[in-house]
């Protein structure tokens, strides 16, 4: 006697027989008891949930002697001849093959013929979704105007293809995926009905393999009883797939997590020397490791598709690695896979993934190469290594700095508490009010003790590179409003930006709005005045100074200082400022005459101050 394969012989004959689609199954039965058949229907949903059986079942119940029924016998005539495919009122087309207009013309030719023995024709569409546009055009007509006996049933698995304007004309019905559980107890119904003797592991081995689609979990069911002498078994099931057991799963896991390299490879190297497909066993993996993931949060999602026997191990191993650690292996293997994908070596991927989860090889990140640019800086300045600091301070926390609360002068009595002002009171440091003989060490020591807090709001006022150019700098003195910064003598660059307008405005501005006045600023390097910025506190420009031109373009008279400025920078040096700037209208010399700039652009590209 020919076999009959298991999918085929197994395939539901009655609405009770089909699994998993509840309501689906209780619609069709309400509505042929009810005489409320549609004239067409969509089923759709993946590939081996039974949307044919169902069109088929359907046929059947409208067609059988005993009918219309929801409980076709399977013995009559019209039953016999749906189940052998020789119904002459039951066409089905496969649409994949039979795609083109001429096939829905033919189609539509013999719709309008009485049926031969039955009471509906039923047409069963599969794979509609492949249709082409014409054909598409042409159906629609013949489901806009159906003859009164034809009842249309199409299947799809790809719903999103279908137009529309049929899908509107049609009851649409979406059919579930079946889980693990449910498969497996499909299967085994059909193994104690074959005699097949079975382990309940090797049936969920085979369902999670068939990823919800009955027919495929049949066909390979029916696979391993011709290989298996004997019972069937996981360890059969894991031979004949290809994959790996559980123990390797969690061995790899546990080699990885204790940073075990050589151990790792090893099992890449042992699955390809006994022919395993690498791919499949990363698949294998990384799912082992999804259920890692979710045990401690949704044990019922992580084991739902696990065997009794696999959870005392998992849970185990579950307990013992954090999330974050599977997380961090899982993301690994997701990009292992996808350079697989683009054409790369499959083992050599995967080893390369495996030495960097043990090793901890990782790409470094920004603010690495930020802390080792600045490493570097002070050594080409200092010709000493200083680490960068490690604590964070929020904006406001000066380092070494006494709380300045301004005091009431003698004679004045407390102020009063209900008084209170919004903004922070500024503190004026002596020396800025620019009168004559006023000792400005109190001041100095002030504006030195916030310099590091100078520099970050110079920062967050979107002036990183003023804050870079300034940082090499210390405060020396104040006197009569004439603030001087000095600058180390190899530090020559930083002191002719510091010199430019929109540095030293910057560095006003924020001094201005931090302790209430504007000094007059003046750089130096080694004792040596290089450049002046600035205007008296009043604003009232000093007697006796000479005028320049860029002081007449600002209505601004020039400081003392300015006397002893050195010529401007050549056009080459202020075409490179220029381009940190950001200026676009500037003629750009892209020669890098000192090593220093590269810092500057550096931190310019990275954008520090954020």
């Amino acid at each position: 006697m020919r076999h009959v394969s298991l999918y085929r012989k197994w395939r539901p004959r009655t609405f009770d027989a089909i699994a998993g689609q509840e309501p689906v199954v209780r619609t069709l039965r309400r509505a042929i008891e009810t005489g409320r058949v549609a004239h067409a229907y969509l089923f759709s949903g993946p590939r081996g949930t039974g949307k044919t059986s169902t069109a088929k079942v359907l046929a059947m119940g409208l067609n059988c002697e005993k009918g219309p029924t929801p409980e076709p016998d399977g013995t009559c005539e019209s039953c016999r001849a749906i189940v052998n495919n020789s119904s002459m009122d039951v066409l089905e087309m496969d649409a994949a093959s039979n795609r083109g207009i001429d096939e829905i013309r033919d189609l539509r030719d013999r719709v309008n013929l009485a049926p031969v023995g039955g009471r509906m024709k039923v047409y069963i569409i599969d794979e509609v979704h492949m249709l082409t546009t014409e054909a598409f055009n042409a159906l629609l007509k013949m489901l806009e105007e159906p003859p009164e006996h034809v009842v249309f049933v199409l299947a799809t698995t790809e719903k999103h293809k279908v137009l529309p304007t049929i899908i509107s004309r049609c009851q649409s019905f979406d059919f579930r995926r079946p889980g693990v559980a449910l498969l497996s107890e499909k299967l085994r119904e059909i193994a104690d009905a074959e005699g097949m003797e079975t382990e309940a592991a090797a049936l969920t081995l085979v369902s999670r393999e068939a990823r919800g689609s009955f027919r495929d979990a049949e066909g390979l069911l029916d696979q391993l009883n011709s290989f298996a002498d004997g019972p069937v078994t996981a360890s059969k099931v894991r031979e004949l797939l290809g994959g790996t057991g559980p123990e390797v799963l969690l061995e790899t896991t546990d080699a990885l997590y204790e940073r075990r390299a050589a151990d790792a490879l090893r099992v890449v190297d042992q699955l390809q020397n006994e022919g395993r497909d690498l791919s499949r066993f990363t698949g294998e993996l990384i799912a082992h490791l999804r259920r890692l993931m979710l045990l401690p949060h949704a044990p019922e999602v992580a084991l739902a598709e696990v065997g009794q026997e696999e959870r005392a191990g998992l849970e185990e191993q579950a307990s013992r690695i954090p999330t974050a650690e599977v997380v961090r292996i899982i993301e690994a293997l997701g990009d292992a896979v996808s350079r697989a994908k683009r054409g790369g070596d499959g083992k050599l991927e995967l080893e390369l993934t495996f030495l960097k989860l043990a090793r901890d090889y990782e790409e470094p990140q920004v603010d690495a190469l930020v802390r080792r640019l600045e490493t570097l800086e002070k050594i080409v300045e200092n010709g000493s290594v200083a680490m960068p600091p490690t604590d964070a301070r929020p904006s406001g926390q000066v380092v070494g700095a006494t709380p300045m609360i301004p005091t009431a002068a003698e004679g004045e009595g407390p102020a009063e508490e209900d008084e209170e002002d919004d903004e922070t009171e500024k503190v004026t440091p002596a020396g800025f009010g620019g009168e004559s003989g006023q000792d400005g060490a109190a001041g100095i020591e002030v504006i030195g003790a916030q310099w590091g807090q100078v520099m970050q709001d110079l920062k967050d006022r979107k002036q990183a590179l003023t804050a870079t150019v300034f940082a090499e700098g210390q405060p020396a003195s104040l006197e009569d409003g004439l603030l001087v910064i000095t600058f180390p003598e190899e530090s020559d660059f930083y002191t002719k930006e510091a010199g430019k307008p929109r540095h030293s405005e910057a560095l006003g501005n924020v001094l201005e709005g931090r302790f209430g006045a504007r000094p007059r600023l003046e750089f130096r390097v080694a004792g040596n005045t290089v450049a002046a910025s600035g205007a008296p506190a009043s604003g009232v420009p000093a007697p006796d100074e000479p005028e320049t031109p860029r002081h007449r373009e600002r209505g601004e008279a020039a400081s003392p200082a300015a006397s002893y400025a050195a010529p401007p920078p050549e056009p080459e040096v202020e075409a490179r400022g220029r381009e940190m700037a950001g200026a676009r209208d500037s003629e750009v010399d892209d020669v890098i005459r000192d090593s220093r700039e590269v810092f500057v652009m550096a931190r310019e590209l990275f954008d520090l101050g954020d």
